[in-house]
């Protein structure tokens, strides 16, 4: 999104999203499903927009009141508080119908969110801890041929700078100045 610079008098700010998408494959699911609640398996490391990700998988949420439920969480590894930029992004993550693919959503392990969220030292991780039910995940996603889960994540990551366009305005004495 950018402004309209000749409209307004002075600097701009420019923000622009750019999205990135990711294939997530966690293998071994039959040893996964066994996880106690708060343990996750975490993706590699992936890149979206100059940073570091990762993708916090629960397979039996990520608290013991989510039980019946697995959470998923996207996570900023390499945050830390002496260089702290604060990062906003808008996120969504799907999981994989074994039959028919991302296509076959119907609101079945999806995080379809508007929200913005701030990752910084104090919040380096954001997510959902109803994401979908294990007997969905277990029922429809999970291949147990080749016993993995697949889970694919778009970001949308800010890049804001300023646009540098500045108005010179007169004043009633004659002289110009920048604003």
């Amino acid at each position: 999104m950018a402004c309209d610079a000749s409209s307004k008098e002075g600097s701009q700010d420019v923000v622009e999203w750019h999205c990135f998408d990711y294939d997530i494959t966690f293998e071994d699911y039959s040893v996964m499903r066994a996880l106690e609640p708060g343990h996750c398996v975490v993706s590699e490391k992936f890149v979206a927009g100059k940073f570091n990700w990762e993708l916090h998988y629960f397979p039996n949420g990520v608290h013991e009141n989510n039980e019946g439920y697995s959470s998923v969480f996207v996570k900023r590894p390499d945050i830390v508080a002496s260089y702290n930029p604060l990062t906003k992004t808008r996120f969504h993550i799907a999981m994989h119908h074994k039959l028919y693919g991302y296509g076959m959503q119907y609101n079945m392990g999806s995080s379809l969110d508007p929200s913005i969220y701030t990752f910084c030292a104090e919040n380096p991780m954001w997510g959902f801890d109803r994401f979908i039910s294990k007997s969905i995940v277990e029922e429809k996603c999970w291949d147990k041929n080749k016993d993995h889960i697949k889970l694919r994540c778009y970001i949308w990551v800010t890049r804001e700078f300023s646009n540098g366009v500045t108005r010179r305005v007169r004043r009633r004495e004659g002289s110009e100045d920048e604003y």
